[in-house]
């Protein structure tokens, strides 16, 4: 009987001060809402939109993160392109807490590890490398090296012809260049090599190897040895002053040419010592090492030239001393 009494009385208790909390106006609020809980469903959507722009642009590349805006190609990609991309991870440290965030560095350090994993390599180059291309003719270099690192997303291949030239006078021109973008690569036509570093979108482009393989202003008949040469060597020197801009401080520019006769009074480390570039090394050049890869006359036809024998000179930004 008294545990009853005393239930009774507790219940009245209550009553009472719950009658007090509504003619004062001192009802429980209820639990406010964080600020972190507002940007983490602002950040919902626009974490949906980044992947679709990031899935986008990396094509067929492997995520290295389940979460998107982890993904550091796409960050690379939008230091490169002046913020045409879009966001990064850095982005959600507004809307993320620091836990989240922390989380994200450990993810994203992880999917580097991943990457230079999985780094896949032909002679000279890796698919880690950005590597523009430029004066290519059927493309088989460029698909040889997409080929090689199953994936192209890194590379950009260029030609100074037109798709309608490439089309009617290169057999498999065609098929190198839906292989390069069907494996991401991105594919320009009627890039002029000696102009390139100032014009869109090559201005805010900047690569780990700009690869230009046996340069070639042309034979005039008409003209003397040696105007020809000086023709070449122009060529060469304009391509160079371009392609210094649209490499890192640590990249490399790559000239593959003949290094016999005619083609060695060029005098290419001369020409790169006027543009401050310095000679890292040369190294012969074999076909054989380009599975693929045919050497085209630049001026038509769907001959092969003979390019015995032949080195890859690479040069590099001039060191501080």
């Amino acid at each position: 009987m008294g545990q009853l009494l005393s239930t009774i009385f507790s219940w009245w208790r209550d009553a009472i001060d719950d009658k007090k909390k509504l003619t004062t106006g001192k009802l429980p609020l209820p639990s406010p809402i964080t600020n972190s809980q507002q940007s983490l469903s602002s950040c919902s959507n626009l974490k949906s939109d980044d992947a679709k722009l990031k899935i986008k642009v990396v094509g067929n590349e492997k995520k290295v993160s389940a979460r998107p805006q982890l993904y550091n190609r796409v960050e690379e990609t939008e230091e490169r392109t002046s913020g045409v991309v879009g966001r990064n991870w850095r982005d959600c440290r507004s809307c993320e807490g620091e836990e989240d965030l922390e989380e994200g560095k450990e993810d994203l350090e992880e999917g580097k590890e991943k990457i230079i994993i999985g780094v896949r390599r032909i002679k000279h180059y890796r698919s880690d490398y950005k590597i523009l291309l430029v004066g290519e003719g059927d493309f088989s270099f460029s698909a040889s090296l997409a080929l090689a690192f199953a994936s192209a997303t890194n590379i950009t291949a260029t030609s100074l012809d037109s798709i309608e030239f490439l089309r009617t006078n290169y057999s498999r021109a065609l098929s190198n260049i839906k292989t390069l973008q069907n494996l991401g690569a991105l594919v320009i036509h009627n890039v002029d090599a000696t102009e390139m570093a100032n014009v869109l979108p090559f201005k805010h482009m900047v690569f780990d190897r700009v690869i230009y393989n046996f340069p070639l202003a042309g034979f005039y008949h008409d003209e003397h040895r040696e105007d020809q040469i000086c023709l070449n060597q122009r060529l060469i020197q304009l391509f160079l002053e371009n392609a210094k801009k649209m490499i890192h401080k640590d990249g490399e520019i790559h000239i593959t040419h003949k290094s016999n006769g005619f083609f060695k009074e060029w005098k290419l480390e001369l020409l790169a010592s006027r543009n401050r570039l310095v000679l890292i090394e040369e190294v012969a050049f074999h076909l054989s090492d380009y599975p693929g890869y045919s050497t085209k006359y630049g001026f038509g036809g769907d001959k092969n030239f003979n390019c015995v024998p032949s080195k890859t000179y690479k040069f590099g930004h001039r060191k501080p001393t």
